[in-house]
């Protein structure tokens, strides 16, 4: 936009569509694997095709929150009122379709900003929705260099176990 003469600033709505726009387009030049883009061209919507999972991309809310508040629109409102992802049980061929996240962006001198969240209410003006934060996701790393660094034992991080019980040995006091 500023190439334009347009500034930011001052129209943040346009800027947050143009580079919503932008970034579909780029996206449906080249996709992601196993992500579709929704059919809707106002916006920049996701859907995971093996989980169900839908990403919603927003520019960070500029009032008090992140997330804007759902306001009067119905799948929105529909979206926000989510229950908490690991509070839902997960099985079927879609596991994830009842869920959505938030891909919030920001940016901060010419660098961007991008958290996930999920709305767990939908909020009202001039405070955004109520969320869970799940993660900051780092934008202009080279994303193929960035690996998990654990040790060679089991059980390492990201690795589920189900069903453990942990008992600990009572001391006798005499």
């Amino acid at each position: 936009m500023d190439t334009l003469g347009t500034p930011r600033a001052k129209y943040p709505k346009l800027y947050a569509d143009s580079f919503n726009a932008t970034l579909r387009a780029e996206i449906a030049d080249d996709p992601i694997d196993g992500w579709k883009l929704t059919r809707s061209t106002s916006c920049l919507h996701l859907y995971n095709v093996g989980t169900g999972l839908k990403l919603r991309f927003l520019k960070k809310f500029r009032f008090e929150g992140n997330v804007p508040p759902a306001g009067p629109n119905l799948r929105r409102r529909e979206a926000w009122v989510q229950p908490a992802m690991l509070d839902q049980e997960v099985f079927g061929e879609l596991p994830l379709q009842d869920c959505e996240i938030v891909l919030v962006w920001t940016e901060v001198d010419g660098a961007f900003h991008c958290s996930a969240y999920q709305p767990t209410g939908p909020g009202r003006f001039p405070k955004g929705a109520p969320c869970i934060a799940l993660m900051v996701l780092p934008m202009g790393a080279d994303l193929e260099s960035l690996a998990f660094s654990g040790g060679d034992e089991e059980n390492e991080l990201l690795v589920p176990q189900s069903n453990i019980i942990v008992q600990e040995k009572k001391e006798t006091v005499q």
